[in-house]
């Protein structure tokens, strides 16, 4: 795949973790043509118009973020995914219920058509989706039949159906309808649903129920005492045991009122790690304490989840879980060059969690290079 005049981009003598094809080890990684040409040992790539130096540094696929919401200029959280992508190493970012049927092409034409890096959607239930928040009552804004034939019409951009399921979204005469509604228009696409759940109603025992294998529970490791998924003896509450026995799949969604220390340390004391990390960034987040995926991946990695862990839990996991893990989430040769070459940080590093509690981590993961479709569309200094 490489040409007689070389390569267009080589990162060099960086360690490569591709946990989709089971690899932790020194690689040079190839770029031509947009594509992952070769991946060879150290110093034996081609010439590149190109080389970045990646020696002490980690070589991953790039950074799935399956909780964002980018859906710029509409409604006033939403954020601008291009400058995060740029310092994050996040290749891949799905909106996850900013749009809803009535609103989707802008979100085509406006954000994802002029994004630089890759921008996925969980259509929200409700058709204006978050464009008034509160949602007042949500009900008459939910069409599932809209929404299963919006999903079905744009199976390029769109991945899933969101729902939220929480008394600020849902409006309290609703309880659990509106995620009724939502995976009916999921089954009905054959697409995964996302449940993000909160202050009741409705509770997380009538939701919680309603998902099926492939779903997934977001804001996981949520601190408010009445929704939190650990009982008071800090164990795992029936109905997360039982969803997970199904095969519910749980996503942390951090934002700025979804990750709580004691939750997520119990929870991943009895095993309960979560399939896909990502950040619920928004205009309330992006500045702390979610950050950006790095961020939050160090978090896991603060709790004991091993570092292969969370690689997969932010790559293979998250194209798994939308069902594209045959075009993203890995460097396989000839797959589409999306690329984040990371740094693994010594030192003391406070984080902090969204109820204000800081503690402090001996490593933490940083970006130092994003490349996308073999562009490299940000450095950070770290040798070029």
């Amino acid at each position: 795949m490489v040409s007689s005049t070389g390569a267009d981009v080589v990162i060099a003598g960086g360690t490569v973790i591709d946990p989709a094809q089971e690899l932790h080890t020194a690689r040079d990684v190839v770029i031509a043509a947009g594509k992952i040409a070769a991946l060879t040992p150290p110093g034996a790539a081609p010439s590149a118009a190109r080389v970045l130096d990646a020696h002490g540094l980690l070589v991953t696929p790039g950074l799935i973020d399956l909780h964002t919401h980018v859906y710029l200029h509409v409604g006033r959280d939403n954020i601008d995914a291009n400058s995060l992508a740029a310092r994050s190493g996040t290749t891949t970012m799905v909106d996850a219920g900013s749009a809803g049927a009535a609103i989707f092409d802008g979100f085509r034409h406006y954000v994802a058509a002029r994004a630089r890096c890759r921008l996925l959607a969980l259509l929200n239930i409700s058709v204006i989706g978050t464009v008034a928040s509160p949602m007042a009552g949500y009900g008459r804004f939910v069409d599932p039949t809209f929404t299963a034939e919006t999903v079905e019409a744009n199976p390029d951009l769109i991945v899933g159906v969101k729902v939220l399921g929480s008394r600020i979204r849902v409006g309290e005469d609703n309880t659990d309808q509106p995620v009724w509604h939502a995976h009916a228009a999921a089954r009905a696409a054959g697409v995964p649903l996302m449940l993000h759940i909160g202050d009741p109603p409705p509770t997380i025992t009538q939701s919680i129920p309603i998902l099926d294998r492939g779903d997934l529970i977001t804001h996981c490791y949520k601190g408010e005492l009445v929704g939190r998924l650990v009982d008071r003896d800090g164990t795992p509450t029936a109905v997360l045991r039982e969803a997970r026995d199904r095969g519910v799949l749980m996503d942390v969604g951090h934002g700025a009122g979804s990750y709580h220390w004691g939750v997520a340390r119990q929870l991943c004391e009895h095993g309960y790690w979560p399939d896909t990390i990502s950040t619920d960034v928004h205009a309330g987040s992006i500045n702390g304490p979610a950050y950006d995926m790095p961020t939050t991946m160090s978090k896991l990695l603060h709790l004991g989840m091993p570092l292969d862990a969370v690689i997969r839990a932010s790559t293979l996991r998250p194209a798994q879980a939308i069902g594209w893990d045959d075009r993203i989430g890995s460097l396989e040769v000839g797959r589409t060059a999306d690329v984040a070459v990371l740094e693994l940080q010594s030192g003391a590093f406070p984080l902090t969690d969204t109820f204000r509690q800081t503690e402090t981590a001996s490593s933490r993961l940083a970006a130092r290079h994003t490349i996308f479709g073999g562009e490299v569309i940000s450095d950070s200094g770290a040798g070029s």
